[in-house]
């Protein structure tokens, strides 16, 4: 079994960084991509004065959106690999929106002290959530038992999605912004 979430990691992780190019290309020739993107985040922007309060609706946001991504997995994998294309794509035009404006280094060091943490924990809930469309495929094709396997993947969850996940928020709301700030 772990052979098969590692696999599906990495298969995962490759697809988020093929969907990160192509969101970012997209976003170069069509700048309505940025503006979509820009009124979406300053939807946030009340929040940025309260570092507490961004970091618990971030937390919550990824946390809530990885747990539907792996349950939703049942459903033959679909979901959870849309929901790593879609999370690529928008990396992908954030990086492109955000570049000709503060340059590529400063966007990369506004992602990575939280999406090194971020990423993968998304990505890891979304493989268990492949691996549930599999066995889901097998319980219902040849009668296996699903609900074991529908509580360990919940127990991974738990035990390490939700904290990493956690400390991931913690460092976007709070050291994130003090790294660009100093860029």
């Amino acid at each position: 079994m772990r052979r098969v979430i590692l696999t599906t990691t990495l298969a995962l992780g490759i697809v988020f960084i093929i969907s990160a190019i192509v969101g970012y290309h997209e976003a170069q020739y069509n700048p309505q991509l940025g503006e979509g993107l820009k009124k979406f985040f300053e939807g946030f922007r009340g929040f940025m004065e309260n570092p507490v309060l961004l970091m618990l609706i971030i937390f919550a946001n990824n946390a809530g959106k990885s747990l539907v991504a792996m349950l939703a997995g049942f459903f033959f994998g679909i979901f959870p690999v849309l929901f790593v294309i879609l999370n690529g794509y928008i990396v992908g035009v954030v990086v492109s929106v955000k570049s000709p404006e503060w340059g590529i280094y400063k966007v990369i060091a506004a992602i990575l002290p939280h999406g090194i943490l971020e990423i993968p924990a998304i990505i890891i809930s979304c493989a268990y959530g492949v691996w549930l469309g599999y066995r889901f495929y097998r319980a219902l094709f040849n009668g296996e038992e699903f609900k074991k396997y529908v509580v360990y993947a919940i127990k991974v969850y738990l035990r390490f999605i939700v904290p990493v996940l956690f400390i991931a928020a913690v460092v976007e709301a709070f050291i994130t912004p003090l790294v660009v700030s100093v860029l």
